[in-house]
């Protein structure tokens, strides 16, 4: 069965294997690139970008996830260029995610169901805009992790096994250093399964999100207590004001179009928000069906518990989906960190995920005909969106080179700029240092790099000028090194993830043991 729903896989992500990138929304290339720079330089954990910043550098891993550039990182190693790796790590996301919805689906649906769930999570138009339109890496690392979750969760709400309140913390931890927002969305979805559950060991999963906090620390504190030195606040107002980016009804369930542009004011959006016709005509059957049951028939006790979780996954994700819509902007204004979800249709990628797992149980209600069907179907009309717009037969020196090398510098300035400068850059860093001042005993230098805590040298460093420069009065006949270092909060924060990271492994070793 896993054999056929790998085989199955194959249409999303076949056009990647040729030579050469595709264009996406996102700059995951460039950061990779820059990521690997960091490797290189062994720098650990990764903060600082150098060429961002249309090449005066940000701190953009300071507060960017990082978890799949290490990822990224492990195929480049192994010999791939960066834009291979970029696609290695696309790829690696949905099979990831159809073998993990196929775990879970199994669990409540059987076999058959697991596969139904798997394709119908893989194949959800939702999913193709992430990895072929926007290009959104870190989302589809969330969608990946999603039902590892679920799994590792429910589990342990099961059984209360140790082993699987292990998986948890793992599975939760790289959630957070992957993509923050995608936890925001997930987390009240989650609390709401946990309260269906009886008896629940809230002490145990209280201590297991202390530990997720702890193997997170030395990516959470700086976003914390450092989030100020930049411009993340930015990220909030003018375009990326959530109230800009509602859905319609008539984009989520009706509308067939497909596009590569862009979220905008109003209903005219060029990227497709649609959920899928099967994705949500499927549940709304199985829940028909289960009413029908539910009134005209006595139920066993196998029943009930089916049809509850059913309730459950079918409400969260129409609750998701409602989520998207201008209707729900009470509940926006309710909770005021939504604001930094940004676009209100990133919950299409929690909406996705309970109706794939809802969609499972048509395995177990109707005829296995039927779901062979289904599948099928899916994977005919959704086939066509997992396809390029425009594919770059290029390689790691033309992408990272000339004018597609600057288009990719200059990408995101309003995100991570630091706050010690006036203004944001209109022309690229130039290679050298300038000298501003040259007096008896010491030369005003100033240096193409963004000044932000955590740079030091020989002599005391500034920021100066409305780009907020690194300059320094260095003695004359002297020469300085400039070193990118972490702030007192980043130390705390990686001796805290170091042990934790200690913690988890020795207490790994130890349930293996016992299980052995």
């Amino acid at each position: 069965m896993k054999k056929i729903l790998l085989l199955l896989l194959i249409p999303t992500f076949s056009l990647m294997l040729r030579p050469g990138i595709f264009t996406m929304h996102d700059f995951h290339v460039f950061r990779q690139f820059e990521f690997g720079k960091c490797v290189a330089a062994k720098t650990f954990p990764c903060r600082w970008a150098p060429d961002a910043g249309m090449g005066y550098g940000e701190p953009v891993f300071n507060f960017y996830g990082q978890f799949p550039y290490w990822i990224g990182q492990i195929f480049h190693a192994f010999g791939l260029q960066t834009i291979d790796s970029v696609k290695a790590n696309f790829i690696l996301t949905i099979i990831v995610s159809a073998v993990a919805m196929f775990y879970l689906g199994k669990k409540y649906w059987g076999n058959l169901g697991g596969v139904v769930a798997a394709l119908f999570y893989v194949y959800a138009p939702y999913r193709a805009v992430d990895v072929w339109v926007r290009g959104s890496l870190n989302e589809a690392y969330a969608l990946a992790l999603f039902p590892l979750i679920f799994l590792s969760l429910d589990n342990f709400l099961d059984d209360h096994q140790p082993r699987h309140l292990w998986w948890l913390v793992l599975f939760a931890s790289a959630l957070l250093i992957t993509h923050n927002i995608s936890a925001l969305m997930i987390a009240p979805f989650l609390a709401i399964w946990v309260f269906k559950k009886s008896p629940v060991p809230f002490s145990r999963l209280i201590a297991a999100g202390a530990a997720v906090f702890l193997l997170s620390a030395f990516y959470l504190l700086p976003v914390i207590f450092e989030s100020h030195l930049v411009t993340l606040n930015r990220t909030t107002t003018d375009y990326y004001s959530y109230q800009l980016h509602w859905t319609t009804l008539k984009q989520l369930f009706i509308s067939r179009f497909w596009g590569y542009g862009g979220s905008v004011w109003g209903p005219n959006d060029t990227m497709s928000f649609s959920v899928g016709y099967l994705q949500w005509i499927v549940p709304v059957l199985v829940g028909i069906y289960f009413l029908i049951r539910k009134f005209r028939h006595s139920l066993g006790q196998l029943e009930i518990r089916s049809i509850r979780n059913f309730a459950v996954f079918i409400s969260s994700a129409f609750f998701a989906i409602f989520l998207t819509h201008g209707k729900s902007e009470f509940i926006w204004k309710l909770f005021p960190p939504l604001a930094y979800v940004q676009f209100p249709w990133r919950f299409l990628a929690v909406a996705t995920f309970f109706l794939a797992l809802s969609s499972g149980a048509i395995a177990q209600v109707f005829p296995k005909k039927l779901s062979i069907i289904l599948i099928s179907l899916v994977i005919l009309i959704n086939f066509s969106f997992f396809r390029p717009d425009i594919w770059r037969n290029i390689t790691d020196r033309e992408q990272f080179s000339g004018a597609l090398w600057d288009e990719q510098r200059s990408s995101a300035l309003n995100d991570f700029w630091p706050r010690t400068a006036p203004q944001l850059p209109r022309f690229f860093a130039p290679s050298q240092p300038q000298v501003l001042l040259t007096t008896d005993t010491y030369q005003k230098i100033q240096y193409p790099i963004v000044y932000f805590p955590g740079w030091k040298s020989e002599v005391e460093l500034f920021p100066f000028g409305p780009l907020g420069l690194i300059t320094a009065r260095v003695p004359l006949d002297t020469q300085i090194t400039l070193k990118f270092t972490d702030t007192p909060v980043r130390i705390i924060g990686n001796i805290t993830s170091l042990v934790a990271v200690l913690c988890l492994i020795l207490s790994g070793y130890y349930l293996l043991s016992r299980r052995v």
